[in-house]
């Protein structure tokens, strides 16, 4: 896949759901789309990840907002994305993601992320 349109493809992917833009994300996605969160949640078809925003949207969870997802290092190779990132909304955290595109789209997401706050190891 070419690099720039990779690039293109995930962080108009990121600023679709920093903005809620249900047609900016959709736009990205493969129809059969898997999308794997970092806390494990799994969606499969880009109808089931669009439902997952529209729910946030509506705070079916409670209030959710995107106050920053920053992408730090990007990196495409081939069909194959490797992105980290500063994410904050409720908590901040950073992440990592590996996407993979099928077809000049997203075919799959898969999100990790820090548990703990980083910090300096000691040489005691």
């Amino acid at each position: 896949m070419d690099q720039f349109l990779a690039e293109q493809l995930i962080r108009t992917y990121v600023e679709g759901w920093k903005e809620y833009d249900l047609t900016k994300i959709l736009s990205t996605l493969d129809p059969d789309c898997v999308l794997i969160e970092s806390q494990g949640q799994t969606f499969r078809g880009a109808h089931k990840i669009i439902r997952e925003v529209e729910k946030r949207i509506a705070s079916e969870y409670g209030p959710w907002k995107i106050h920053r997802w920053d992408i730090t290092t990007l990196t495409v190779t081939g069909s194959l994305c490797f992105l980290e990132w500063i994410f904050e909304s409720q908590r901040r955290f950073e992440g990592a993601s590996i996407v993979q595109y099928k077809e000049g789209k997203i075919s799959s997401v898969r999100e990790y992320r820090t548990t703990q706050p980083l910090w300096e190891a000691s040489e005691e």
